[in-house]
């Protein structure tokens, strides 16, 4: 791969993933929870992993947990860090700003819901539009906006850590002339049950390493590096390069990190949060608790990311991590196979890409093959529009817009793309991997190659990710992709 920066190919980040969560950069706020009509939460309030006594009541109705009584301690700069890093890309906050491709976001506490001057919202939200933007609302949009209103053209998945919506609702609240009044706390009356930062259960033996980390040392051998890489490619690699030499991004390029010392990568500024924990070297014990809860590992990071909280996860994470190295260290406990692990090696310059074969399964059958790629035209008959559009906002959102005269971002932005010119988009610079491949549309025949695997179709591409090789799924992105168009195409074998 190449030294220069992300590569945004036309569909680059369609398989990218985000922080994110995760992915990601991606993505799309929404402001829910306070002010609310409900009863007292049933369940018994909850504490965070490694903080303060149980605060956190669980609302009734949705299974949501509540943000009121974090609202007061909320961290306001936190939240308006996420907002930068998450949201600023579609929505503006400043007073009077313009609408992007979201709503400007200023005084959207106790606005209206979904009604803002100049902005056309669709009709999905609009069914939801009662009343105004309550904390209690805010929360429950914010936590999952797909679920709050279904088809709505906001393609985030919300965000699932209690702390950090707390955080972004506090940050939204002060973006006002007249603040909202702060909630008032729910009463706690039931027996406090551990709760890490993701939402999920722990117990007093989980939270052994002083940011509630459990330990991972004897999973490493039962630690699968092909999981962990595509946990990375599905969650890191829209921020992270890992090959070697590659360039920084949104992170620092990974490669030899097991072993390195910690915030610590010539060309990446870290921020001064980070920074007061660089000393020694990232060791496994260190990554787990870091990749367990950057933001309680580092408060203040500009990493806002909730976390690795499934242990096995966080070792196969580990493992692929360790792999990208020359000289991979010895994992704790690792069974002697790991040691066998490599990095993936880049291909030669100038050599031809080798032949790439899917095997065939009845669950991933697709036909004869395109250059080595399976064929999805008899596919497109079984495809749905709706699985394309789930993946696609759960893969790509991050980097790619999909609306009409959307603005480009980390990729380009991709309305219409089914029919338009390779790698020509205005606006939006290529890298020379990808112009070499400008010539002609992209055409479902040419998009089914490049989806399946972006680095072999255009070597040295910035595009850090193996491709979508299951044929169904391939299929189903180009399908609503193609939907994407005030005039789709017919596809083939399409009834």
């Amino acid at each position: 791969m190449s030294k220069q920066g992300r590569d945004p190919l036309l569909l680059n980040k369609i398989l990218g993933g985000i922080l994110s969560a995760g992915i990601v950069a991606w993505a799309g706020v929404h402001i829910a929870d306070g002010l609310m009509n409900t009863s007292p939460p049933e369940k018994p309030a909850i504490k965070i992993a490694g903080g303060k006594a149980a605060t956190v009541p669980v609302a009734a109705a949705s299974g949501i947990p509540s943000i009121n009584n974090l609202i007061a301690k909320a961290n306001v700069q936190q939240g308006k860090t996420f907002v930068g890093q998450q949201c600023a890309a579609c929505h503006t906050i400043n007073k009077g700003g313009a609408n992007g491709v979201g709503p400007n976001l200023y005084g959207v506490m106790n606005a209206p819901m979904f009604a803002h001057a100049g902005y056309s919202f669709s009709s999905a939200v609009k069914k939801k539009a009662s009343g105004n933007w309550t904390y209690h609302k805010m929360n429950e949009w914010l936590y999952d906006p797909m679920k709050f209103a279904p088809g709505t053209h906001m393609t985030y998945a919300g965000i699932k850590n209690t702390n950090v919506r707390a955080d972004v609702v506090a940050y939204l609240r002060t973006l006002s002339s007249n603040p909202i009044p702060l909630p008032k706390p729910k009463p706690v009356t039931a027996a406090a049950q551990p709760i890490n930062a993701g939402g999920t259960k722990t117990t007093p033996a989980a939270e052994a390493q002083g940011n509630g980390a459990p330990s991972i040392a004897s999973l490493y051998k039962t630690a699968s590096t092909s999981q962990g890489q595509t946990f990375f490619q599905q969650q890191c690699a829209a921020c992270h390069t890992i090959n070697k030499g590659g360039a920084n991004g949104v992170g620092p390029n990974l490669y030899g990190v097991v072993g390195s010392k910690k915030f610590d990568k010539a060309g990446f500024s870290f921020s001064s949060a980070v920074k007061k924990h660089a000393k020694g070297n990232w060791t496994p014990h260190a990554l787990n608790q870091w990749l367990y809860d950057p933001m309680k590992f580092a408060p203040g990071t500009h990493m806002a990311y909730p976390g690795v909280k499934n242990n096995q996860m966080r070792a196969n994470v580990i493992a692929y991590l360790n792999s990208q190295s020359a000289k991979p260290e010895k994992l704790e406990n690792a069974a002697p196979a790991a040691a066998a692990y490599r990095p993936i090696p880049k291909p030669a310059t100038g050599a031809a890409p080798a032949a790439v074969k899917e095997p065939t399964t009845s669950a991933n059958a697709g036909g004869s093959a395109e250059g080595n790629v399976p064929s999805i035209a008899g596919l497109y008959k079984t495809g749905t529009v709706a699985k394309g559009q789930t993946f696609f906002q759960q893969q790509c959102a991050a980097c790619h817009s999909v609306t009409k005269g959307g603005p480009n971002g980390v990729g380009p932005n991709l309305y219409g793309v089914v029919g338009s010119k390779k790698f020509d988009k205005a606006g939006f610079s290529f890298s020379s991997a990808a112009k070499k491949h400008a010539k002609g549309n992209w055409t479902p025949h040419a998009l089914n190659r490049w989806l399946y695997d972006p680095m072999k179709y255009a070597p040295g591409t910035h595009m850090a990710y193996p491709g979508i090789k299951n044929n169904q799924t391939r299929a189903s992105v180009v399908e609503y992709l193609n939907s994407l168009s005030p005039h789709p195409e017919k596809l083939p074998g399409e009834k």
